[in-house]
């Protein structure tokens, strides 16, 4: 038996069961929209961490034997306010839903000059700043999944890994955006 803990929110494994978690966690702030409410106004990580649901989201993943190190708080908690903003899951990936075309039109949603500067982004709080943009952008549906794996597998730009989030986000809104 393997004692180790699993690391949550894998690229490609939507049926894991942090996923799981996190859904059920977003499903019950419906029942606390007071919760829901203070997680969609911090404007900060820091104040999302201060909130209790975020604490009880951190417990719930725990409990699904999904190891979390101090150190990677700030981005369940990015995970946690931005999860908060999304009013309908949406299929696709979120970069997808950005390079789509806005209805009758034929530019992105989300414009190529705000893409680029969430894809050059490297700053934790401010990668919380821009999705939290684009996600109103995207009238506030997105797939929980994808966005979740997102931000928990966003790195520096020095520190690249093959499976870095940002070239698969290229990839996705460029072939999402009109030509």
């Amino acid at each position: 038996m393997n004692d180790k803990p699993d690391q949550p929110f894998p690229r490609g494994k939507p049926d894991h069961s942090s996923y799981a978690v996190l859904r059920a966690w977003w499903q019950g702030l419906e029942h606390d929209r007071g919760e829901r409410a203070v997680l969609r106004r911090a404007g900060t990580l820091t104040e999302v961490m201060l909130s209790p649901a975020f604490h009880r989201l951190l417990r719930e993943l725990r409990q699904a034997n999904c190891g979390i190190a101090e150190l990677r708080y700030p981005k369940l908690a990015a995970i946690a306010g931005l999860a908060a903003r999304v009013k309908a899951e949406a299929p696709g990936s979120l970069a997808s839903r950005m390079g789509s075309p806005k209805a009758g039109g034929n530019t992105p949603v989300v414009a190529e000059l705000r893409m680029r500067n969430l894809l050059a982004c490297d700053d934790l709080e401010t990668l919380y700043t821009l999705l939290r943009r684009a996600l109103s952008l995207l009238d506030d549906q997105a797939n929980l999944a994808d966005l979740a794996a997102v931000v928990w597998h966003w790195s520096p730009m020095d520190e690249k890994r093959p499976n870095d989030p940002r070239r698969q986000m290229a990839y996705d809104y460029y072939a999402a955006a009109p030509h």
